[in-house]
């Protein structure tokens, strides 16, 4: 099945047994520089793939990929603003209510703290893959996944306003030899941020901020620090 997304980028899925092989062509280096970040794998001048699990309704959820493909591109690239926040509204109103445990990671963590920093798409940790699938069915934009070779058993990911992606299963060693904001030591110790009269389950700065050191990323290491500095302050 091919569909049309937007000039210069095309996409389709093949079923391979278990498998969903998601394909996007395009010669625009914007957007190449995008899938890659986004995890495509480059197989051919302008062609790049992602493997994922044939689980759930793979043609709708593709087709709703389709439909929302240069809009997330867009984001990733910074050109389009990342509606972040409508995003994980949308979010805590679905989950509220149901057996899914989960915590906020990554930019999402910081901003809604505060922290001066703009979040790309959302991170969660969740308890069960299949079951956030389940909530955000009419959202994905990829099937829920096994993976292998990775830091967690599977993940998945929907388009709401920003892309939302969230991981369960993490392996213990993810927090080898320093515990990471994704990992057990994180789930044994989250903080809680109220935003927009919400209770947000978050990772525990300390290892934001860890994490952030080893990554190189100095302006979010900056960011982090002048935000304790006025956080000690008061």
């Amino acid at each position: 099945m091919l569909l049309a997304s937007a000039a210069d980028l095309r996409t389709s899925v093949e079923i391979r047994g278990s498998r969903a092989i998601y394909e996007v062509r395009t010669n625009n280096p914007l957007y190449q520089r995008c899938l890659l970040h986004m995890g495509f794998a480059l197989t051919g001048q302008g062609y790049f793939t992602r493997n994922l699990s044939n689980t759930g309704d793979v043609s709708s959820t593709h087709r709703f990929f389709a439909e929302h493909l240069e809009e997330m591109l867009l984001q990733s690239a910074r050109v389009r603003p990342v509606r972040w926040e409508d995003t994980l509204d949308l979010f805590l109103r679905r989950v509220d209510g149901t057996p899914l445990r989960w915590f906020l990671y990554g930019s999402g963590a910081l901003a809604v703290r505060g922290i001066n920093i703009q979040p790309g798409d959302l991170d969660f940790w969740v308890s069960d893959a299949q079951l956030a699938g389940e909530i955000f069915k009419d959202v994905l934009v990829e099937p829920v996944t096994t993976m292998t070779g990775w830091i967690a058993d599977c993940g998945g990911r929907a388009f709401a306003g920003c892309l939302l992606e969230w991981m369960a299963g993490v392996h213990p060693d993810v927090d080898e030899p320093m515990p990471h904001e994704q990992g057990l030591v994180a789930l044994s110790s989250l903080e809680t941020v109220r935003w927009h009269n919400w209770a947000v389950p978050v990772a525990p700065l300390v290892l934001q901020l860890s994490v952030a050191e080893q990554r190189g990323l100095t302006d979010r290491v900056a960011s982090i620090r002048a935000y304790l500095s006025s956080v000690s302050a008061k």
